[in-house]
């Protein structure tokens, strides 16, 4: 069973953090277990370490850390392969793994981590059988192009615009399919923004 499971960057900065058991602070964990994995070689492989009573796996991909708290008497090669699978997830759902791209989507990448895992228990892990329970859409991040300006605002910065990706969730029923088709409980909502822009020439 896992009781914590989180993202941090290559600095250390915690993405994505989730604590099935309550029972623990996240930052005084990840402060003093990011040492000790800055300090581990790159090329190491994934290894299990304790920290303040605690068992922790990693795997690093993409210079990102995916790491979990288990118990000490589980087997590390279910929760290996279980941290590979969400790095693949995260890149089937995305498009890409990076920073970035976690950083625009954590909201996908929860409900993800809430369909993966019950109370830190693993449900499954198919990307065909998550497809019926995923309702965010993913924003995909564009690489920059010099031709293409329409995103880039004052000096260079990115717009509101552009950090939007567009929705079909409007389209899409509050219940999952889980529901039996016999209940009829729908709500579609359309939100329409409007802007009126007066321009003066001084």
């Amino acid at each position: 069973m896992i009781s914590q499971l989180f993202i941090l960057s290559s600095k250390g900065d915690l993405l994505i953090y989730k604590d099935y058991q309550g029972a623990s602070s996240s930052s005084s964990a990840v402060d003093g277990l990011y040492l000790k994995l800055a300090s581990l070689p790159a090329d190491q492989a994934p290894v299990v370490m304790e920290h303040d009573g605690g068992h922790f796996l990693h795997t690093r991909q993409r210079g990102l850390y995916f790491v979990i708290s288990v118990r000490p008497d589980d087997s590390p090669f279910m929760y290996l392969d279980l941290l590979n699978r969400l790095a693949a997830l995260i890149r089937d759902y995305c498009g890409d793994l990076s920073e970035d791209v976690i950083r625009l989507n954590f909201a996908l990448i929860y409900e993800l981590l809430d369909e993966i895992l019950d109370y830190g228990y693993i449900q499954t892990t198919s990307t065909d059988v998550l497809k019926n329970f995923i309702q965010s859409d993913p924003v995909i991040t564009k690489p920059f192009n010099l031709l293409d300006l329409s995103s880039v605002g004052l000096f260079g910065a990115e717009t509101q615009q552009s950090k939007v990706a567009p929705s079909s969730a409007a389209s899409r029923p509050v219940l999952s399919s889980r529901h039996p088709q016999g209940d009829q409980n729908e709500i579609f909502l359309d939100v329409i923004e409007r802007m009126t822009v007066a321009i003066g020439a001084n």
